[in-house]
């Protein structure tokens, strides 16, 4: 069953028109999502978290209808290349910044902050302050922030981009484990087939705002389409 259901999006901005028809994802799966500088990647993240606004079509997230509600009610997180932590902060205090914004009393989100700094596999960190971590342990920190609060819907732009390659494999590997095992949805953007590969269960390729080809990594790796297989060989 589709946990998030998209139908018939139309998105304008600036000028650039994004029209997709259909989109599923299950509870538990990473969607990823492909395509060339200005295929409209950044503008389905934006409207899935409401920062642009639908022309038309329906966003569902768990049975809930979202598409006309302000970001800041649709239960929605982000991550980015860039992790934005709060520098002066600990890395406990960043990963429970949002539990606190949920009203959780200082027991609760402590606890619940420690459970993902354990999931996160960076327990040894949990008293340094941001500015004192690695670019790889800081992507951990805004992963494990964006998760603690559990948001049905996690969107990611790019978070392995900036790492290395030793690092991205292991933390591909520990996400897509975290998204299966909490259920979340997921969406994944990325420029890396080896992140599509490694982490997702279907993918989407864009093409001046419209869906190329949409089906399981496997389904896309095959695809014949000449611009599809040099996106997913790039």
């Amino acid at each position: 069953m589709n946990q998030v259901l998209v139908e018939n999006l139309l998105v304008n901005r600036a000028g650039f028109h994004l029209n997709l028809e259909r989109l599923g994802i299950e509870s538990g799966e990473v969607l990823g999502v492909m395509g060339q500088s200005g295929s409209g990647k950044s503008t389905l993240l934006q409207a899935l978290a409401g920062f642009v606004p639908l022309v038309s079509g329906t966003i569902k997230v768990f049975g809930n209808e979202i598409s006309q509600l302000s970001p800041e009610k649709r239960k929605v997180s982000l991550v980015f290349q860039k992790p934005w932590l709060f520098e002066n902060q600990t890395v406990l205090e960043n990963i429970a910044f949002g539990l606190k914004l949920q009203g959780l009393s200082k027991k609760e989100f402590q606890k619940t902050a420690e459970e993902w700094l354990r999931k996160m596999e960076i327990e040894e960190l949990k008293d340094r302050r941001a500015w004192e971590i690695s670019g790889g342990q800081a992507q951990r920190v805004a992963l494990a922030r964006a998760m603690a609060v559990h948001f049905p819907l996690l969107l990611l732009d790019e978070p392995f981009s900036a790492l290395d390659s030793p690092l991205k494999k292991g933390l591909r590997k520990l996400v897509k484990q975290l998204v299966r095992d909490s259920g979340f949805c997921s969406v994944l953007v990325s420029h890396d087939w080896r992140d599509i590969e490694e982490v997702c269960h279907k993918v989407l390729i864009l093409s001046e705002g419209k869906g190329l080809a949409y089906g399981t990594v496997h389904e896309v790796r095959q695809n014949t389409n000449p611009l599809v297989r040099a996106i997913c060989e790039d």
